[in-house]
């Protein structure tokens, strides 16, 4: 079967349009340097993908799963995924085998989270795990668990490992675990829990959230958490003791499906047709991107965009400061799944690719080069903010958007910080 590729690149028409998978595309993720794209899909496969190519080239198809791919991750040259069959599986990318299985989930695998050494995993089964990423000492077919998070009454689904490396104490077989390593797992059951990674014992229950956690993040130091539900309230929480720190009820005024914390920042979006932007410290909203016709799934931020993916098939660009839409992407016939941003950091290629996956079977790559040194438009009037006070308070907190926003040349970045979260 070929790569599918047909070829557009008019404003707003997707550059590529890739259908090699046969039913919907449910997770991407790009490796660490971009150059690779892993996408899996409800046909039970996983693909590999050049970025460096124009069009992308395909490295590859990974077979082994009985069940529609819900989760993939990369590192190193391996990749690594998650499947309604409750296995996770570790292949290499040069010979497309897939060299380990670890099974012990008994049901769908929802997130996993990689760090070198360890592979966090969250199910269907109401556990979380971790596995050792090296099997190398594990005998075919054996257990590469070494750690088994058991205490939620639902679903778990977002996971964040914390490491901590003040104090380093080898296992038997001299890997390092810390004793204040964190593991925090959201779940359906309306909490978190922050897990000793050392013992796998509950330390601090995060209780507060009337329906279900959906998605976390933390501040770029691991001191405080982030959750959002479909309650539609955020909150933050200080992680050293579980209080809550802020509470922002009716947040959004449906269930919250995506947070992603952006240094100072964090974005939202859900359920009510959009996406917001929040001011960490003290969660105030300084903007609402409008303009989707349905539940907006996730949102990227890359170099003063907003990416978001919305379930009415468009993709869209935003001015993260101004709230004004720079672009619509049209092109799939089915709502957008998972997005990915990336820009070379090759001195000789400026230029700025978003790839989404859809409910079409098919991944579309988009040209959004020079977006982010457009003019910003006008945003339209927000007539909710019909009073004075309201108007005064928006400006300022607009003059402090300014010190607010990332400078950096890839703002995607964790800012130095040491929390590994799934995407």
């Amino acid at each position: 079967m070929g790569s599918g590729i047909s070829r557009g690149g008019a404003e707003g028409v997707p550059l590529e349009t890739i259908r090699k998978h046969t039913n919907c595309v449910n997770c991407m993720c790009l490796s660490e340097d971009g150059s690779l794209l892993v996408t899996g899909s409800d046909d039970t496969t996983v693909n590999m993908w050049s970025t460096e190519t124009d069009p992308m080239e395909h490295l590859g198809t990974l077979e082994g799963h009985t069940g529609f791919i819900q989760c993939v991750t990369v590192h190193d040259t391996y990749v690594i995924t998650g499947s309604k069959d409750s296995t996770i599986k570790r292949w290499d990318m040069a010979t497309l085998e897939c060299e380990f299985t670890y099974t012990g989930h008994t049901s769908r695998v929802n997130k996993l989270i990689c760090t070198g050494e360890f592979i966090f995993s969250t199910s269907h089964d109401k556990t979380a795990r971790a596995w050792l990423f090296d099997t190398g000492t594990v005998e075919e077919n054996g257990d590469a668990c070494i750690r088994v998070f058991e205490g939620h009454t639902g679903v778990v689904s977002p996971v964040i490992f914390i490491p901590e490396k003040a104090i380093r104490i080898p296992d038997k077989d001299n890997r390092d675990i810390y004793p204040t390593d964190l593991v925090i797992t959201g779940s359906f059951d309306n909490t978190a829990i922050a897990w000793s990674f050392d013992t796998g014992t509950s330390l601090r229950k995060f209780k507060g959230h009337r329906q279900p956690i959906t998605c976390m993040d933390t501040d770029p130091k691991g001191t405080i958490l982030y959750t959002a539900a479909q309650d539609r309230a955020i909150i933050a929480w200080d992680i050293s003791n579980a209080h809550i720190m802020k509470r922002v009820d009716n947040a959004h005024s449906g269930a919250i499906l995506h947070l992603r914390v952006v240094n100072r920042l964090a974005y939202t979006c859900g359920t009510d047709y959009s996406a917001k932007c929040w001011v960490r410290e003290g969660l105030e909203n300084t903007r609402t991107y409008k303009d989707h016709t349905d539940s907006v799934i996730t949102a990227k931020f890359h170099k003063g965009i907003l990416y978001t993916a919305c379930n009415d098939g468009l993709v869209r660009a935003f001015d993260a400061k101004s709230g004004a839409l720079k672009r619509k992407f049209k092109g799939h016939e089915g709502a957008v799944t998972c997005l990915v941003v990336w820009g070379p950091k090759h001195v000789d290629q400026q230029y700025t690719r978003v790839i989404s996956g859809g409910n079409d079977n098919t991944i579309r790559v988009w040209n959004a080069t020079g977006l982010s040194d457009e003019f910003p438009e006008e945003p339209e009037p927000n007539h909710e903010l019909n009073s004075k006070r309201q108007t005064e308070r928006l400006n300022d907190l607009d003059k402090r958007l300014d010190d607010y926003m990332p400078v950096s040349p890839d703002p995607d970045d964790d800012d130095g910080s040491l929390v590994i979260l799934e995407d």
